[in-house]
């Protein structure tokens, strides 16, 4: 499973992105380590526009209601019909889902986040597809 991590502010996905790879998905994120949009990136690009995919957005986020510029990444995910799930970097915490994803994202529990990918695994093999 390729999950792509934006997040609020910085570091607030660290924990989040660590325990996806532990749990066995391929990890990607939207920004540099300076924080630069990997699409306006020298050399690099955007993880949306890679041929294989992305299957999850994880939005990571210790913010109120109001998209920070590093949560952009969430609405390319919803532009390109990629599901989109919100948690709070406190993974004890539900999130707020920021105003204009009330619709188009799911929140849960970080700690629900392994168990739902790990559901998505299992449906995808069910239907014969192969997880990434």
């Amino acid at each position: 499973m390729h999950v792509l991590v934006t997040e609020a502010r910085f570091g607030d996905a660290a924990a989040t992105a660590r325990e996806l790879r532990e749990f066995g998905c391929e990890v990607s994120t939207c920004h540099t380590e300076i924080g630069l949009c990997k699409a306006l990136a020298p050399g690099s690009r955007c993880p949306l526009d890679l041929v294989a995919g992305v299957d999850l957005m994880v939005d990571v986020r210790s913010a109120d209601e109001v998209l920070t510029a590093r949560e952009f990444g969430t609405v390319c995910a919803v532009r390109a019909r990629v599901p989109v799930v919100v948690v709070d970097a406190d993974p004890d915490r539900w999130p707020t889902l920021p105003i204009g994803l009330e619709n188009r994202a799911a929140a849960i529990r970080g700690r629900r986040l392994a168990a739902t990918c790990g559901s998505w695994m299992r449906a995808r093999r069910m239907s014969g597809g192969e997880p990434r």
